[in-house]
């Protein structure tokens, strides 16, 4: 029988506290459920506008009903529910930005928060939740949070991507990452294989490889360099009129499409089956990242 490192429970308190609104000083937080919705306004029937991962970190402002005003350290923003956040000093934010040194490659990972690894507990995380791993041991990862509580989840779906550069990472395997999620279905806001929109598959694939890029088509599209339409090649991004994919050749592409009905290969080619007319006219450009 394996045993996590810490030998210890991590639990995580669920703050029951009266729903009212205040205006707070910036605190910091970190996320405490595997998934969770950002929206554009304090309310679950607003727009989502994106999702955080589990241990992602925040910065925390205005409070309305239940609801906290959210900062990414990159500056994407928007509202989420309270309930699932931990606060942490600001020097345990500053000390864990850019720390993390290891991904979830798998779907779904086990996350172990007690002793005896056959008992498991009923908390998961998905794909692209990035961790910081201070040691492995038996098949079992230690992840400690930006806390310092530490848990557990087994090696084989975390790999690392710390000391990654760009032109190390091979397009043609990061093409086949992202055909991994053929038939995801499409998400408005979402950022992991329980839906996807377009530029969330996309950062999600390239983060598994240590890639960074921004959240939106719209600041995704000044990243890398610009390419002509006769020389795309596998793995250079591919932007339309507010949408984006993936190349997988000069002519097919991967991208998580409402249209299609999620994640899906489809072709600029106009004999192929899987040509799409209405991309192809508003085809835009093309940036090569890798």
């Amino acid at each position: 029988m394996y045993e996590c490192e810490t030998g210890s429970c991590a639990r995580f308190f669920i703050d029951w506290s009266v729903l009212f609104d205040y205006d707070q000083d910036m605190k910091c937080a970190f996320v405490t459920t595997n998934l969770l919705d950002m929206w554009s306004r304090p309310q679950f029937n607003s727009e989502r506008v994106s999702q955080l991962l589990f241990g992602d970190l925040v910065q925390t402002g205005l409070v309305r009903s239940g609801f906290v005003k959210a900062t990414q350290p990159d500056g994407y923003a928007g509202w989420i529910d309270r309930r699932f956040l931990i606060e942490i000093t600001r020097k345990e934010y500053g000390l864990q930005i850019g720390k993390a040194n290891s991904v979830v490659a798998a779907r779904q990972a086990k996350l172990y928060t007690v002793k005896q690894t056959s008992s498991e507990a009923p908390y998961f995380v998905y794909y692209g939740t990035r961790l910081k791993v201070v040691s492995r041991r038996n098949g079992f990862a230690t992840i400690s949070l930006p806390d310092g509580t530490r848990v557990c989840l087994k090696s084989q779906p975390i790999v690392p991507i710390s000391g990654r550069k760009v032109r190390q990472v091979n397009p043609a395997r990061l093409v086949a990452e992202a055909k991994k999620f053929l038939g995801v279905p499409y998400l408005w806001g979402g950022i992991s294989p329980a839906g996807f929109d377009c530029s969330g598959f996309v950062k999600a694939v390239f983060g598994r490889f240590g890639v960074y890029l921004p959240r939106d088509t719209k600041e995704q599209i000044n990243r890398g360099v610009g390419i002509a339409r006769e020389d795309i090649r596998s793995g250079d991004l591919l932007f339309f009129k507010r949408h984006i994919g993936i190349a997988q050749n000069r002519v097919l592409f991967v991208h998580s499409s409402v249209g299609g009905g999620g994640v899906r290969v489809n072709s600029l080619l106009s004999t192929d089956d899987n040509y799409r007319p209405d991309l192809d006219r508003n085809f835009a450009t093309a940036r090569r990242i890798l």
